[in-house]
C-alpha cells in the first residue's frame, strides 16, 4: 500500500468527478493509486451531495483511499476545537483533525476556511488555483 501524500477536501473530490477544471483532473492523473486520500467524513460529505442530487457515487475507492476518522484524529479535533469556539465550522475542524493526524497536505479549494488551521500544524495546497500553490 502506498502512502498518501494529500488528503483531498469535498470540492476537490467533486471537481475530479465533475472534471473540471481541467488542470485539477491533471494534477489527480499524477499521482499514484494510493497516494490521495479522503477521510470517511469528506467521503460522507460528498454522499450528501450526491443524495441531494440524485446522482450516484463514483468508484472512488478504485483511485483513492478513504481513511477512517479514529482516535488520534479525535483527540486532535478536540485540541483544535477548544481554541475555537463556534460549532458552524465542526466539520472543517474534523478534517482539518484528520489531515494532521495523516501528516499530509489538505487539498482544498476553501484555503481561506482552514487558513485557521495552519498554527495547529495543517498544511494546505489549492489545486484549484492552476499553480497548485501551497498555503500556509
Amino acid at each position: 500500500m502506498v502512502a498518501p501524500k494529500v488528503m483531498l477536501d469535498t470540492n476537490i473530490l467533486i471537481y475530479i468527478q465533475t472534471n473540471r477544471p481541467p488542470w485539477v483532473i491533471e494534477k489527480f492523473r499524477q499521482i499514484k493509486r494510493g497516494e490521495a486520500a479522503i477521510s470517511t467524513l469528506v467521503w460522507a460529505e460528498f454522499q450528501v451531495g450526491l443524495l441531494k442530487n440524485g446522482l450516484q457515487a463514483p468508484d472512488v475507492q478504485s483511485l483513492i483511499d478513504v481513511l477512517p476518522f479514529d482516535e488520534r484524529a479525535a483527540l486532535t479535533f478536540a485540541r483544535i476545537a477548544v481554541g475555537k469556539p463556534g460549532r458552524q465550522k465542526n466539520i472543517d475542524r474534523l478534517i482539518a483533525a484528520h489531515a494532521i493526524v495523516t501528516g499530509v497536505p489538505l487539498v482544498t479549494n476553501n484555503t481561506a476556511d482552514f487558513q485557521q488551521y495552519v498554527p495547529d500544524g495543517l498544511a494546505l495546497e489549492n489545486w484549484a488555483q492552476q499553480d497548485g500553490a501551497r498555503a500556509g
